[in-house]
């Protein structure tokens, strides 16, 4: 299994795709940082701001955590699965590969590697921008007191870790769609159909409910589309309420929505591999 991943990773490490879609991350944080910090060295300074709370300097330090959960971030990510997953069948490598490992290795490696690439860009970006935070306070206002080590990593293992079901989600669903299309556009059209379903939930549940209220209630809360959404909006720490209608109200626990989602990770991951092991790639 460990050499399933070892070969996706180096076949992918290089690709053009990995470059447009996952290591722009680090590579345009810190053009930006660098942007930043030659713009503090020689312009003249300015008054100085109103200073941050030791909280507040730590919450917007994670900022960075939000793109890959954002529907931008999300397209990347889809974009980049698509090409892991469908690429295969575009290149017609398939065939050269499978009899090498077994069929479940190989989508279980393709699962792996996305998901740690865009992990692991993300946390180089996010210490660019901190080891850019910290530069920056060289040049002008510093870091306000009160801000630790160890409140800073805390605040940021948390961010990544409500990242991290997100971009698994997204990886999921996207190797499901490639699977069973067999196409990067098609793939990627789905992926994105979903991520605009998910913001558009509040509008079309609040439309379907006067027409179907008990259905429209119950797709909301069997669907992972208010789930996501829900799980994003506790990440920034109130969880998403939807009036359907009168007396009908959805507003579901972190809990419940992690669950929720986890449950249909799992279907997606187990359609992938059921479907594989039954297409004749020769």
């Amino acid at each position: 299994m460990l050499d399933a991943v070892r070969a996706e990773a180096l076949k992918l490490h290089r690709h053009r795709a990995t470059w447009m879609m996952v290591w722009i991350y680090p590579i345009a944080i810190a053009l930006i940082t660098i942007g930043i910090l030659v713009y503090g060295a020689v312009s003249t300074p300015s008054a100085a701001a109103s200073a941050k709370s030791a909280a507040a300097w730590i919450h917007d330090s994670t900022v960075l955590w939000n793109v890959p959960t954002s529907p931008p971030g999300r397209f990347l990510i889809a974009g980049f699965a698509a090409v892991v997953f469908a690429g295969e069948y575009g290149w017609n490598t398939w065939k050269l590969i499978i009899p090498a490992r077994a069929r479940w290795q190989l989508i279980a490696a393709k699962w792996a590697v996305p998901l740690g690439f865009v992990v692991l860009a993300v946390i180089v970006a996010d210490l660019i921008l901190l080891l850019g935070e910290w530069l920056g306070s060289l040049q002008g206002d510093g870091i306000p007191a009160g801000v630790t080590l160890g409140a800073v990593a805390d605040a940021h293992f948390k961010a990544g870790a409500h990242a991290l079901l997100p971009i698994l989600y997204t990886v999921a669903f996207a190797g499901m769609f490639a699977i069973l299309t067999q196409s990067i556009l098609a793939t990627v059209i789905l992926s994105i159909a979903i991520v605009v379903l998910e913001g558009l939930t509040p509008l079309l549940g609040i439309f379907f409910h006067a027409y179907a209220p008990a259905l429209t209630t119950g797709l909301i809360k069997v669907l992972p589309l208010y789930h996501m959404a829900n799980l994003n909006a506790w990440a920034k720490g109130a969880g998403m309420v939807l009036p359907l209608g009168p007396g009908t109200i959805i507003a579901m626990p972190w809990a419940t929505s992690f669950g929720a989602l986890t449950a249909w990770i799992v279907a997606a991951g187990a359609i992938t591999q059921f479907r594989f092991q039954r297409q004749d790639l020769n």
